[in-house]
């Protein structure tokens, strides 16, 4: 019965090689780094380029893009767009792993990242490949658990709150021990404004190369796109929604009684919760689909994901397999976006960009939707399925007599 809960022998060990090579090869080989050109960007918006008309396009842009913030070993940032990193502790992230004559660290995102999210960023590690899900590419400026609604960025604590406790259920794990040191305390807000750097880098990439493949003039537009990238990041805290204080103690019968309107709302047409979650809350929908990250270089470009013949192309421009984005089974208590009701709530009523997990609707004016009331019964009803002794919702023998049939 604990099978699931346990990698394939394979797949762990062969995990454990390639950090192993990494670490190795990375140690004993130095050379200069450099960013890896955007080449599947290019060929999904190109798909009639030859490999060769390709990597010239993807290796202009990455050109453009250099001069204005410079490569892995020496990053740098235009004075003329918003100055929003600190460039002394990305500069602390960036470059080989090593310590100064003051014994300060540096190649902090080599020493924790680069496995799985790769130097340039785009979830090309030698790890990934071996990952589900696969670790994140930061190149679209998309980010999935923040306090901000979808299209907008993630403010500064959004990303130290994801290094600091990781993703449950993913290959992410949590770096807040780093905090217990004094040594490596600073070392998480570092590699946040870091990973900012990577995604304002990668995010003007991409659209510089829309830019040239439009026939517009990347090198004017590739100053003006920055500007407006870095913008965005700028006004993050302003759009950053902070969830009310929700009960955490409760008279039984309230709870219960909360819990049940909660389940009715989760199994409503008006919520659709339980399309992708399935009735029980264990994952097991009939509606699944695939993230942002996937669909940008398939369905987008005209390529069916589950055709093997037409996405397998792109992998040699750096794509990797297409995997569903398969709903949490929310039964295990394993919430990635955070653990508390407050952190339940915000994904309830944000969403999870880049997934098919969209913001609830909100009932306001004449509009149909969920109340605020409603929204929090909904949280306590979610809450309950992972913590069912505590919150008095334990599930009843006709519940399980339902899920032994389902399966």
């Amino acid at each position: 019965m604990f099978s699931k809960q346990i990698p394939p022998l394979n797949s762990f060990f062969l995990l454990l090689l390639a950090l192993w090579a990494s670490a190795f090869f990375s140690g004993c080989t130095p050379q200069e780094a450099s960013f890896r050109p955007n080449e599947l960007h290019v060929a999904s918006l190109s798909q009639d380029s030859t490999d060769q008309q390709v990597s010239e396009l993807a290796k202009t842009a990455s050109n453009h893009v250099e001069e204005l913030f410079g490569t892995p070993d020496s990053p740098k940032w235009p004075s003329e767009i918003a100055d929003i990193v600190d460039m002394v502790k990305v500069k602390r992230s960036a470059g080989p792993v090593g310590r100064d004559k003051s014994k300060v660290e540096y190649g902090l995102f080599r020493k924790h990242c680069v496995q799985c999210h790769g130097t340039t960023g785009d979830g090309q590690g030698p790890a990934a490949a071996l990952l589900a899900p696969y670790p994140r590419d930061f190149r679209r400026g998309s980010f999935k658990f923040k306090s901000t609604p979808i299209g907008k960025k993630p403010t500064h604590s959004d990303l130290v709150r994801t290094l600091e406790k990781g993703l449950p259920g993913t290959g992410m794990p949590a770096f807040g021990t780093l905090n217990h040191s004094v040594e490596f305390a600073e070392d998480i807000d570092a590699l946040a404004h870091y990973v900012r750097y990577l995604s304002v880098r990668g995010e003007v990439e991409r659209r510089v190369i829309s830019a040239i493949v439009n026939q517009e003039n990347a090198a004017e537009q590739a100053k003006i796109i920055a500007s407006k990238v870095a913008e965005s990041w700028a006004m993050a805290d302003s759009f950053s929604v902070k969830p009310p204080r929700l009960i955490t103690t409760w008279v039984p019968e309230d709870q219960t009684a909360a819990i049940e309107r909660g389940k009715a709302i989760f199994l409503s047409e008006l919520t659709a919760c339980s399309k992708c979650h399935g009735k029980l809350g264990d994952g097991n929908g009939t509606s699944q689909d695939y993230d942002e990250w996937t669909k940008d270089w398939t369905i987008r470009a005209g390529i069916d994901p589950n055709k093997k013949a037409e996405w397998k192309p792109m992998k040699r421009f750096g794509a990797l397999k297409p995997v569903l984005d398969s709903a949490r089974n929310l039964t295990l208590g394993a919430f990635r976006g955070g653990e508390t009701r407050e952190d339940v709530y915000l994904r309830i009523v944000l969403g999870i960009e880049g997934s098919p997990m969209p913001a609830i609707a909100r009932k306001e004016n004449d509009n149909p939707g969920i109340t605020e009331e409603g929204i929090r019964d909904l949280v306590e009803y979610v809450y309950s399925l992972s913590n069912p002794v505590t919150s008095g919702a334990a599930p009843s023998n006709e519940k399980g007599a339902e899920h032994e049939q389902s399966n």
